[in-house]
């Protein structure tokens, strides 16, 4: 049974809040992963971040800051960048479309628990939020050294992470089955 928008299920026993209904309808998961897997694209492509200083302008692009770390000899912190502000998040997206889709379509399939069990893990490794704050530090500090300019990448890039959230948070990850919770265990032993 699905919940509808701003529907709540609460424990009858100790009124614990189970879950919420979603909020903007059940379609709006499938629609967010959509939304980031297109932004992505231009996120890839286009101008992250533009610095002028004398006269010499550079704009770099979504990948050029793993491309500097690993130049500069930090291999393992440009490849952690790489999956976790690019990679996971793209392939996280294509998960939760592949998750909502059939199922929106009338077509179950039965690979859709593994990908469930994935998307969650993806969702702890999946974090392009991190790499939106970054810059926007970067930007706060550097601001007085040189003149920067925020290029529509990095708008498409925030706009990806956003959907990704969204997408994420309408997304109702298996739940584990009471009969096995230890304290559901504890209470069937106790006289």
């Amino acid at each position: 049974m699905q919940l509808k928008p701003g529907e709540k299920a609460v424990c009858s026993r100790c009124d614990t809040l189970l879950a919420i209904g979603p909020r903007f309808g059940p379609d709006a998961p499938l629609c967010f992963a959509v939304t980031g897997l297109i932004l992505a694209v231009p996120a890839a492509l286009l101008p992250f971040v533009g610095a002028e200083k004398l006269g010499d302008e550079r704009f770099s692009l979504l990948l050029t800051g793993v491309g500097a770390l690993w130049d500069g000899g930090m291999r393992a912190l440009s490849v952690l960048v790489l999956l976790c502000g690019e990679v996971l998040p793209i392939a996280l997206l294509v998960i939760l479309t592949a998750l909502h889709a059939p199922a929106r379509f009338g077509r179950p399939w039965a690979g859709a628990q593994i990908l469930s069990r994935v998307a969650e893990v993806l969702g702890n490794w999946a974090i392009p939020e991190v790499q939106v704050l970054a810059v926007l530090v970067a930007v706060v500090k550097l601001g007085s050294l040189v003149d920067l300019t925020i290029g529509p990448g990095f708008w498409c890039y925030c706009g990806m992470a956003l959907a990704l959230l969204l997408a994420q948070h309408g997304f109702a990850f298996a739940s584990p089955d009471p009969a096995e919770s230890p304290a559901v265990a504890a209470a069937s032993r106790t006289p």
